[in-house]
């Protein structure tokens, strides 16, 4: 059985990496308004974090053993003229790992020491800390030298479910799945899991965003979610293909094993009996490079990447950007 340092492990280096990067504008208005509405969103930002891990040496300092990091040290430009840029690091945190706001300000000094910019923080809190450690603010003092550093909290714990539910920024709904399936235990867990990703999945289908930003924060919420009762699974996988209304969201998750495996086995049949028909083993050949060139040709209409279509169906690059 996992414990929450493992799963809350695969949900950062996975889903808030890509989270971020995909929807940075509308987790900066939810987050940080004031700075929402001063940055400059038509320059592109730049996301500088494996610039930062290669360049610096970071110590050791979690309790189970791994090295920690800056989720996200981000490039930002400005309205404003006078500022052309600003540096924004962002870092998730579960209850697990040592003090947070000496963390902060050991990442503060560490950017700062590299880029010669005082960052811009925001932490984002999937659950609540130890009662007796202070979030927010690192102080210290010695000797009449002291330090005293302040840093943005965004408590996702804290967060109304309703208002969540109710939100038009589809980052709210990130962090509702994550609010409401992190640290799930006991034998009811994948149930409620299944719940919620079922009641998020028809919520989002009502929402009129675009279908590749649906089909994105869908991706992003079976992610967090995390569903692993494979008979769970399958039965989110039929719900889905009876609702979905004839539109594509599929996440790249157990759903994309389910509908791959599906077109692929559909079209292989279908190809074989064509031929058969024609009672010639070359047309038995033909019926199964056809079968391949409907599986690609459905798998690209889902937004499945060419190499992935390459890897599923052995078809040429060539054979499947003809399609």
């Amino acid at each position: 059985m996992e414990n929450d340092f493992q799963y809350e492990r695969a949900d950062f280096d996975g889903l808030w990496k890509d989270a971020i990067q995909r929807f940075f504008p509308q987790l900066i208005q939810r987050t940080l308004p004031e700075l929402y509405d001063d940055v400059d969103f038509s320059r592109e930002p730049e996301f500088l974090s494996k610039e930062l891990s290669d360049s610096i040496q970071r110590p050791v300092v979690d309790e189970h053993n791994s090295p920690l990091f800056v989720d996200e040290l981000i490039k930002i430009f400005l309205k404003d003229g006078r500022t052309e840029w600003i540096l924004l690091h962002i870092e998730v945190q579960g209850s697990g790992g040592d003090d947070i706001s000496f963390r902060m300000m050991l990442y503060c000094c560490l950017i700062f020491a590299h880029h010669r910019k005082m960052p811009v923080a925001l932490a984002i809190l999937t659950k609540r800390r130890p009662k007796d450690e202070i979030i927010g603010a690192y102080n210290l003092e010695q000797y009449g030298t002291s330090i005293s550093y302040n840093y943005n909290c965004f408590e996702v714990y804290a967060l109304d479910d309703d208002a969540l539910l109710k939100s038009d920024n589809p980052f709210d709904l990130i962090f509702y799945a994550v609010k409401k399936t992190i640290g799930l235990s006991g034998k009811s867990k994948e149930e409620k899991k299944f719940a919620y990703l079922m009641q998020l999945t028809r919520l989002l289908a009502s929402k009129g965003w675009g279908m590749e930003e649906r089909r994105d924060i869908f991706n992003f919420i079976a992610r967090a979610v995390n569903l692993k009762d494979r008979a769970l699974q399958q039965k989110f996988t039929e719900d889905v293909e009876k609702t979905k209304g004839g539109e594509s969201m599929y996440p790249l998750t157990f759903v994309d094993e389910y509908f791959i495996n599906k077109a692929r086995n559909e079209a292989i049949n279908e190809g074989i009996a064509i031929g058969e028909e024609r009672g010639i083993e070359r047309g038995i050949e033909r019926g199964k490079l056809e079968a391949n060139l409907e599986t690609a040709r459905r798998l690209r209409n889902a937004g499945i990447s060419d190499n992935d279509i390459h890897t599923f169906t052995n078809l040429s690059f060539d054979e499947i950007r003809s399609l």
